[in-house]
């Protein structure tokens, strides 16, 4: 374990680590860095992994508390989510440690992560795996809302096969939802966005989000939280808990959000409708993105809106690295690039300063 670092200096080593890596790629922005790639993968898995039991983690105590009930009672609940309980309850009763366990979490978080880049950016897997590390949710969700998190890793890695193998793809996003049931919202935008790929129209959906979001989105709240579409106590619970004060569970319209959400939309306006970039496979992510948010901005006032706005926020680094890398029509792409990642790892550095 990481015990010599202590949990309330983990998120200073992550972001210093990452800022560090993001402004030493800015120098080499054509190199492949295989190795290091290779290296920063196995670091993160054992620092993130291996990290002590504290309440600075958030969801990490619950989850080890769970898990020490496991092993004492050697039973657990069937439920919807049956993946991640069955994988727990296999490793708290096969006698591992709960370090273990989350070490196995944070390989498939990071794992997954690097291989969707790998297969969708090849030799630029480690700009975009950096892209992705840097956005604003994913240290957050390495350490609270585990389960959230490991499951969009492999949503990511699901999309990322949809080209060579839809079975794979379907294999992987099954696995996901049953990590966790809200993957079923990515998920099944995703299935939409296969069939109908008019990128105009999502664009005029996500418009209309805001609008309605503005006007009734109260009543937009009240709506899903009754309305038994997700089967799960803890949705209504963010969609109507007004209680918490912390930063994620600030409640009103959140304006800030949706800045930092529409970046990688108002870039892909810029290249569908300037560039005229009609890349298939990055009109799907961003067909993708903008469908997933368009929900998230309906419940935009929820309590706990993180855990809405990530359902799309897990595809931010792809969506706003994609045109930059593929679009021919792009005079100064490297120093677009840099600019991209530097303003994308700023953000998140920001964020984490201010709160």
């Amino acid at each position: 374990m990481f015990d010599f670092i202590p949990a309330s200096a983990y998120s200073s080593v992550f972001y210093n680590l990452i800022l560090v890596l993001c402004i030493f790629k800015c120098v080499q922005i054509n190199s492949q860095n295989r190795i290091l790639y290779f290296l920063i993968c196995i670091f993160l898995v054992l620092f993130i992994g291996l990290r002590p039991i504290s309440g600075y983690f958030g969801d990490t105590s619950n989850y080890a508390a769970l898990y020490a009930k496991m092993q004492e009672s050697g039973s657990f609940e069937w439920s919807k989510e049956w993946v991640f309980n069955g994988l727990m309850f296999w490793f708290a009763n096969s006698g591992f440690s709960v370090h273990i366990f989350f070490l196995f979490v944070e390989s498939i978080y990071i794992g997954c992560t690097a291989w969707a880049c790998s297969r969708l950016f090849k030799n630029n897997g480690y700009l975009a795996f950096l892209m992705v590390v840097s956005a604003f949710s994913f240290y957050t969700y390495s350490m609270n809302g585990i389960r959230n998190g490991m499951a969009a890793a492999i949503v990511m890695l699901a999309i990322s096969f949809l080209n060579t193998s839809k079975v794979v793809a379907a294999v992987f996003a099954f696995i996901a939802v049953n990590i966790h049931n809200s993957m079923i919202l990515p998920v099944l935008s995703a299935i939409c966005c296969l069939f109908y790929n008019n990128t105009k129209f999502y664009f005029i959906i996500w418009g209309c989000s805001i609008v309605l979001s503005a006007t009734v989105g109260g009543t937009m709240e009240a709506f899903f939280a009754s309305s038994g579409l997700v089967d799960d106590n803890r949705f209504a619970a963010y969609l109507t808990n007004k209680d918490n004060m912390h930063l994620f569970s600030n409640t009103g319209f959140r304006w800030d959000f949706l800045l930092y959400s529409c970046v990688p939309i108002l870039l892909g306006y810029y290249f569908f409708i300037k560039k005229g970039f009609r890349d298939k496979i990055y009109l799907f992510y961003i067909n993708t993105y903008i469908l997933s948010n368009s929900f998230w901005i309906l419940v935009i006032r929820a309590s706990y809106s993180n855990r809405f706005a990530y359902l799309s926020w897990f595809l931010y680094g792809i969506v706003l690295l994609y045109p930059l890398l593929y679009c021919n029509d792009l005079n100064q792409r490297s120093t677009k690039i840099r600019w991209a990642l530097l303003g994308n790892m700023g953000f998140s550095y920001f964020m984490w300063i201010a709160y």
